[in-house]
């Protein structure tokens, strides 16, 4: 029995880190997940469907919340789904760039899409 005991006492500290690992991890993804989501709604509502869905197939992959949140600007921005989804790859696939601005860094509603 005295084996079996200090087997289980070496194990615990591990499990007691996986758990917390796990734990974060999850939070991690839950906060990505509620970042993804209404994007998809909001460029369903204003696109149509197929852009929301094509959206979210761009977005799936994405670990960003600073990259996702610049995608909702260009949702608001954009004027078309096929603005939106090509600027939506430029902005995630093609090297990181980001939304372009104009002089000095003066935030503006709506933002622009050019």
């Amino acid at each position: 029995m005295a084996r079996q005991e200090a087997l289980d006492e070496g194990r615990r500290p591990g499990m007691s880190e996986g758990v917390l690992e796990g734990r974060g991890q999850g939070m991690s993804e839950g906060m990505l997940e509620g970042e993804r989501v209404p994007l998809r709604r909001q460029a369903t509502g204003k696109f149509g469907a197929a852009a929301g869905d094509a959206l979210a197939a761009l977005l799936a992959d994405e670990e960003d919340i600073e990259r996702l949140a610049e995608v909702g600007d260009l949702v608001v921005g954009c004027a078309s789904a096929e603005e939106l989804l090509r600027r939506g790859r430029g902005l995630l696939n093609g090297g990181r760039q980001r939304i372009r601005q104009t002089g000095p860094a003066v935030h503006r509603w709506p933002p622009s899409c050019g």
